[in-house]
């Protein structure tokens, strides 16, 4: 591995030492950096590429411009950079900047508001979730930059997904659901592998409607996939883990059927059918289904709050509370693969470290 940035050799860069509890084991930024390339440079050569690019060019910022280190870098120095980089001094522009690399030029020109200064955000993003993730640092100062094309949609645009209590009430109520008769049996077995699909595969409610088992696939590497055309037609391929198999299986037996894939067996199927055939839900079946199983829940909650969550809670918080759970041990960028989402900015508000760390910190400010 070629030294990325030759710190040592600058007088004007301390090489600052990292935590020892870090799970990655650096020693300091430079080895820090070199890790995430290394691993960013599995997924491509060209993603390799860019982010090195835009996490040396912030790095030689922070250690010449600011003399901090990852560590220290707040939101505030986030949003100097990007000041930075749309209004460069003209000696970022030609070679000479850092001694070691004489001959390299950082930036050919400023970075243009827009677009451009919204790609820097995504990298250092993804850059410092893998810091924060593997404890080099505390929180990421990047998620609440802003980015130039950011608009709010009309409405709530806070996610919502279930909390942990809410969470474990909706298993409890799952598990104890009536299964006396066979009607109850079915319904609660189909309200369970219902749930297990949507959380499992952090489904969307088209996605879990218009699909079947025929879009179960299997490759050498990766075992069997759902692939999925989601939002916008955008096709992404969804592992199926080993026990979202076994449910799959488990259902499709009390139908007659011993195969995994190869069928047109929904994903969300009705549990009455005009024909002896077993016929896929609608958005609207879906949808009263999903009421019918929360009002249970809500009549079954102690607490009111929680109550009147529960009757209002889309099937849509399924997704969320997914993605949420996932996105405490998935890296940003996979996760938005996972999820379909074209951008890491989506992505970025399932990770609620943040919001979490801000509240301990403000419990005991009052007048």
């Amino acid at each position: 591995m070629i030294e990325l940035l030759p710190l040592k050799a600058t007088p004007a860069i301390s090489v600052k030492e990292a935590e020892p509890e870090n799970l990655i084991g650096a020693k300091n930024d430079q080895e820090a950096l070199i890790l995430f390339l290394n691993r960013a440079g599995s997924r491509s050569s060209e993603t390799r590429r860019r982010y090195e690019r835009e996490i040396v060019r912030f790095t030689i910022f922070l250690y010449q411009e600011l003399n901090i280190n990852y560590q220290e870098v707040r939101l505030k120095h986030i949003q100097s950079y990007l000041h930075f980089i749309q209004n460069l001094p003209k000696r970022w522009t030609v070679p000479g900047i850092l001694p070691g690399r004489s001959e390299k030029i950082f930036f050919q020109q400023a970075i243009s508001s827009g677009k451009s200064t919204d790609q820097v955000i995504n990298v250092l993003s993804a850059f410092f979730s893998f810091l924060d993730k593997n404890r080099y640092i505390r929180g990421n100062p990047v998620l609440s930059a802003a980015r130039s094309g950011e608009k709010i949609a009309k409405g709530t645009h806070t996610i919502r997904y279930f909390y942990e209590k809410e969470w474990s009430h909706i298993k409890d109520c799952l598990k104890n659901l009536p299964d006396h008769s066979n009607t109850e049996k079915r319904e609660k077995s189909r309200t369970q592998y219902l749930l297990n699909l949507s959380y499992g595969l952090a489904l969307r409610e088209s996605e879990l409607t218009h699909h079947s088992c025929n879009d179960i696939c299997y490759d050498d590497e990766s075992g069997f996939y759902f692939s999925i055309l989601g939002k916008g037609r955008k096709r992404r391929n969804v592992p199926l883990n080993d026990a979202l198999q076994e449910e799959i299986l488990f259902f499709k037996k009390k139908f007659g059927l011993i195969s995994l894939t190869g069928d047109r067996f929904p994903l969300a199927p009705k549990i009455r059918s005009s024909s002896n055939k077993v016929e896929p839900m609608s958005s609207r079946g879906l949808r009263f289904w999903w009421k019918s199983f929360m009002n249970t829940c809500a009549d079954k909650a102690d607490d009111k709050l929680m109550s009147d969550k529960l009757y209002s809670m889309p099937f849509h918080a399924v997704r969320h509370t997914a993605l949420t759970h996932l996105a405490r041990v998935m890296d940003i960028e996979d996760l938005a693969i996972f999820a379909g989402h074209d951008s890491i900015n989506t992505t970025a508000q399932y990770y609620h470290v943040e919001a979490k760390r801000l509240s301990n910190l403000t419990k005991n400010h009052v007048l």
